[in-house]
């Protein structure tokens, strides 16, 4: 039988939610740095799957 310590699973969970908050802030960052449109583009679309996944992780479905 599995025991669970939930306490060192949310600690990981907010770890990860922080890492993926920090990605997120540096892809804007280089977002608003950039000028070409297809990589303004894909660091919009990577920022939006970021935070998409952050909120999975945040809301516990992760």
């Amino acid at each position: 039988m599995y025991h669970f310590n939930f306490s060192q699973i949310n600690t990981r969970s907010q770890e990860v939610y922080y890492q993926l908050s920090e990605a997120i802030y540096l892809l804007d960052i280089a977002k608003q740095a950039s000028e070409d449109a297809t990589a303004l583009h894909s660091i919009q679309t990577t920022i939006e799957q970021l935070i998409n996944l952050r909120n999975r992780v945040g809301a516990g479905e992760l």
